[in-house]
């Protein structure tokens, strides 16, 4: 078979050209630090590659949505926080409300102090995120929850919605506090309470009205119409005991009448109404609200305790995350030929490759400078 100067240069320039574009894809594979660019080089690792890649988007969206979660997650427990400190702040002035040496001037000026908690309890029932939406809404996130209606009671205008966020693949996460639940959850309402105890320490207490109540205590009938007096009863008993002294052979059997006597003056006292006005009115009162209270407190501790539960899930679905999108990530590599080993290979592909380039260069000049030309004499 003879081969012609044409097909001679025809077969170099295409072995020269199939060797540039090699060199071309590995300079490529090797600027790139991948040696999967294309569908074509390995199809199979292409989609296997293509599918991380949706699946990590997705990752990455999740660690989104925990952030937001978090960040409203934050909010909704700083003003949780600054609710507990209210109350706290309102029970340690019950309670020194109801020492009997405070006067009605120091109840009063509490009185006073408590309207401008109260303004500011409601001030945190509606606070509103970084977004302007209120937190404790519920689904209603654009309507203040909290108000007062024309008979001056703060009413819930939310609704019983909690608002989510989708933070992992089976995990949607609620990112607020129904509003309702607490601040007026448990049969319990916080506003109406400082209302009432704002109410209660405006009264006076009057040396009249005590003695009042003294007297209506004493006469008292319990079980009603049965003709007996407990407390009376009680204070007599107690002092006979008070009289007798602890060698008195009779003093034990004085000791249990007093005892026996007590507990039935109690319940006598808890039916009865204490006069408006007198420290047994107030005092009362000041218990039912320290109850009322510490109910509420239980409430807003449990909701925060919810939140902060959240959060520190919040917290472990980042860490999981974290390892996912490294794995992702490693895979993808392998597949797509991102590995420093990989690079290493490419480089010495390429190397290599320009050396047969060079070689090849040279054989083909040297193959077509030759003409029996140079043979002749």
């Amino acid at each position: 078979m003879r081969i012609s100067t044409s097909m001679l240069y025809q077969l170099s320039s295409n072995e020269l050209t199939g060797m540039q574009s090699s060199i071309l894809k590995l300079q490529q594979q090797v600027n790139q630090n991948q040696t999967v660019l294309l569908p074509s080089d390995d199809a199979v690792s292409a989609a296997r590659a293509l599918d991380l890649s949706q699946t990590q988007a997705l990752n990455t969206q999740y660690k989104t949505n925990r952030d937001n979660a978090d960040s409203s997650l934050s909010q909704v427990g700083a003003a949780l926080t600054s609710v507990t400190d209210m109350l706290t702040k309102i029970k340690s002035d019950m309670i020194s409300a109801g020492n009997a040496s405070y006067t009605n001037a120091e109840r009063a000026n509490l009185a006073t102090e408590l309207k401008g908690n109260l303004k500011e309890m409601l001030g945190f029932a509606n606070a509103k995120d970084g977004l302007g939406n209120y937190l404790f809404s519920g689904f209603k996130s654009t309507t203040q929850p909290f108000d007062y209606d024309s008979m001056g009671n703060i009413v819930y205008n939310g609704d019983q919605g909690q608002q989510t966020l989708q933070v992992d693949s089976s995990r949607n996460m609620e990112i607020s506090v129904s509003g309702q639940a607490v601040f007026q959850g448990n049969g319990q309402n916080v506003f109406k309470n400082m209302q009432d105890l704002i109410t209660l320490l405006s009264v006076p207490v009057t040396e009249t009205a005590n003695n009042a109540d003294v007297q209506a205590a004493n006469t008292f009938e319990y079980p009603t119409g049965s003709g007996q007096f407990p407390i009376q009863a009680y204070k007599t008993a107690q002092a006979a005991l008070d009289a007798a002294q602890p060698t008195d052979p009779n003093y034990a059997t004085l000791l249990t009448q007093a005892a026996n006597a007590k507990l039935t003056s109690d319940k006598a006292d808890a039916a009865r109404t204490p006069i408006p006005g007198s420290q047994a009115a107030l005092t009362r009162g000041l218990n039912a609200l320290g109850a009322d209270i510490d109910v509420q407190m239980n409430s807003v501790g449990a909701a925060s305790a919810s939140v902060g539960a959240r959060q520190s899930e919040i917290d472990n679905l980042n860490a999981a995350g974290s390892v996912k999108d490294e794995q992702y990530t490693q895979t993808a590599n392998d597949l797509l030929g991102r590995n420093p080993a990989d690079l290493a290979a490419s480089i010495s592909a390429l190397s290599l490759q320009q050396t047969y380039l060079q070689a090849a260069q040279k054989s083909f000049v040297t193959t077509s400078s030759l003409t029996l030309l140079n043979y002749l004499k």
